[in-house]
C-alpha cells in the first residue's frame, strides 16, 4: 500500500473516510465483571455527590437589586 501511495498522482491525503465497522460477535461480561462495573459506578456517583456537597455555596449578588431600587422603571409610575 505504501508503494501504491507514491505511484499514484491523484491521491488526496487528509480527506475523511466514510466507512462503517461491523463486528460479528458480542462481548459477554462475567458476573464478577458486571458487579465490579456496578460498584465502580456507585463509587463514582458517590464521589461526584460528595464533591457537590463540599463545593462552597456562592452568595447571590445583591448589587443588582440595589440598582433596580435606585432606578425606577416606566412601569412603576
Amino acid at each position: 500500500m505504501a508503494i501504491h501511495y507514491y505511484e499514484e498522482d491523484e491521491i488526496e491525503v487528509g480527506n475523511p473516510i466514510n466507512c462503517q465497522m461491523v463486528v460479528n460477535h458480542t462481548v459477554e461480561l462475567t458476573e464478577e465483571e458486571k458487579e465490579q462495573a456496578r460498584q465502580d459506578a456507585i463509587e463514582r456517583l458517590r464521589q461526584e455527590e460528595m464533591a457537590k456537597l463540599r463545593k462552597p455555596i456562592q452568595p447571590k449578588k445583591a448589587t443588582e437589586k440595589k440598582i433596580q431600587d435606585v432606578q425606577p422603571s416606566l412601569f412603576d409610575f
